[in-house]
């Protein structure tokens, strides 16, 4: 950690020199205190980059980041960057970002190295975060190639712009210390996304897909993962990796669906986005009446107003997750049935339910087992968001939700339920999550900025904690989440700058978490340095 405290230092001497124009500098300390021994309050650590520890009642922080713009040509711009993280643990310290950028004929992006951005995510320090590649954790490591940001197809008219991009990176948190052996480490993360807009006078409506996907790493025993490259970026089933990947799809897969539209008027800027997220063909089937979850949501910016500036408000719903069918049909005696590979249903019939029939096709049978296997409901249900049964970690990174900062490990959920026990067959053991959130941000003196954000869940665990197994019809008694816990997560925050000082921002925030799971009450005093 010193040699990389050198490094940065070393940075910004060397970017002064090159001129303050292509140099940015940033200085930030902050503590963060709860009133809960075990937990902070949700917003004093979710949205922030995975740079506070939620289970830390107190601790205190120095973030120092710079970077500078190396090359500033027509066709091609490069910049570089880092930060690191000096907590009063200094053991826990960690280098934070460390990347170059390039951008190349004014629209192809590159980007190399651990960088907080999200290209898919929208305004997370006043929304509850997205889906997918949100602020909720720390950069990972990633190889991204892309159009960011919206460019016009030129022989379209300029009517159509688009962006999108594709990413590989490589968690490398300890991912074996949780100790199940269906851990692994040095998991591979799959990421895409492709957006289109029509650029119309009124309103410019668009629709985008994100896609990722985790694979390989590495067993505690020292077994490798072996992966598909190829089948896991089209999640399709794999003949060489076998087994349930070669049935279904290769690798751990997740996303979602963004549908929405910008509209500017002289009252101000609106986004209006409608998301649906998905994690396997059944989720995908958004016109076939499967997939009952969303986000809806509003971003507002008003143009006129002073004590409103920005309001966010979302409505939200993840419980539903393609139903409360079995994902695949049972075999009586254990396994799975898979009705394509039956050459002879009638046999199949009389040999394992011990029912005669004659000429059963296809249709008959897969009605017979969803009506007296599966309580008439569709198998390829309990999707199970963020979970995956190869990975136990599924999307989290150094312990945090890399999906939605909603969903509750259960790691997290010990921190508020420590005599609960827990089925614990994936680590998210609670993300069915249905509720509403209102953030505003403006200023009530000039200098003085502030930002209000209230979110109201409903908690309904998840269906392999409902349930005994994520493939089992028996309740489980002792479910923590059995009917539903509401919580509610609020925080107001401020931010104070002095027209003296010109460099110096003070900022605060409060928060309190309240409901059938926990209460904690939370507060964070900090002071930047910056040079831009």
């Amino acid at each position: 950690m010193r040699k990389n405290i050198v490094i940065l230092i070393s940075l910004f001497v060397s970017t002064v020199a090159f001129g303050q124009e292509s140099f940015s500098f940033e200085a930030n300390t902050q503590i963060n205190i709860s009133s809960n021994e075990s937990l902070l309050p949700h917003y004093q650590y979710s949205n922030n980059w995975g740079i506070v520890d939620p289970f830390e009642q107190s601790q205190g922080l120095l973030l120092l980041g710079g970077k500078y713009r190396l090359i500033n040509k027509k066709n091609l711009s490069l910049e570089m960057g880092s930060s690191v993280v000096v907590k009063n643990k200094t053991d826990d310290s960690f280098l934070h970002e460390a990347y170059v950028n390039a951008k190349i004929f004014n629209f192809i992006d590159v980007s190399l190295g651990k960088h907080a951005f999200s290209p898919v995510s929208y305004n997370d320090n006043l929304s509850i975060g997205g889906f997918m590649r949100n602020a909720n954790v720390r950069p990972i490591p990633r190889a991204q190639i892309g159009i960011f940001e919206y460019q016009s197809v030129g022989f379209l008219n300029n009517i159509v712009s688009v962006r999108g991009g594709l990413s590989h990176g490589i968690l490398n948190d300890n991912r074996t210390a949780t100790g199940k052996s269906n851990s692994a480490d040095h998991v591979q993360v799959h990421e895409k996304w492709a957006y289109f807009k029509l650029e119309t006078q009124l309103v410019q409506p668009y629709a985008g897909v994100f896609h990722g996907a985790l694979m390989g790493g590495e067993r505690p025993n020292g077994d490798k993962l072996e992966k598909d490259y190829w089948a896991t970026f089209f999640g399709e089933g794999s003949d060489r990796l076998g087994g349930g990947e070669e049935t279904n799809a290769a690798g751990a897969h997740d996303g979602f669906f963004d549908f929405g539209l910008y509209h500017e008027n002289a009252i101000g800027d609106f986004h209006f986005y409608l998301q649906k997220p998905f994690a396997d063909g059944s989720g995908l089937n958004v016109y076939k009446h499967r997939n009952h979850d969303y986000k809806i949501g509003l971003l507002a910016e008003f143009k006129k107003s002073d004590f409103i500036q920005k309001v966010s408000f979302e409505v939200f719903r993840t419980d539903h997750q393609s139903g409360y069918g079995l994902p695949d049909a049972m075999h009586p005696e254990g396994g799975l049935i898979f009705p394509r590979e039956i050459d002879d249903y009638d046999a199949f019939m009389n040999d394992v339910f011990g029912v005669t029939t004659e000429g059963f096709t296809f249709d008959d049978f897969t009605k017979y087992l969803r009506d007296y296997t599966n309580y008439g409901c569709s198998f390829g249900g309990r999707d199970d968001y963020n979970n995956n049964g190869t990975y136990y970690n599924g999307w989290t990174y150094q312990g945090l939700p890399m999906g939605l900062p909603l969903y509750h490990t259960y790691s997290l959920a010990k921190a508020y339920a420590p005599d609960w026990n827990a089925n614990n067959h994936g680590v998210f053991v609670n993300n069915r999550v249905k509720g509403f959130h209102i953030g505003i941000e403006g200023e009530v003196i000039p200098g003085l900025k502030y930002t209000l954000k209230t979110t109201y869940s409903n908690n309904l665990g998840s269906y392999a904690e409902e349930f005994v197994k994520r493939y089992s019809w028996e309740k489980d008694e002792e479910n923590l989440y059995s009917g539903g816990k509401k919580e509610v997560y609020s925080d107001l925050s401020f931010l104070y700058r002095n027209h003296k000082w010109k460099n110096i921002l003070l900022h605060t925030s409060f928060s309190y978490d309240a409901g059938d799971l926990y209460h904690a009450f939370g507060c964070m005093f900090g002071i930047s340095y910056c040079i831009n």
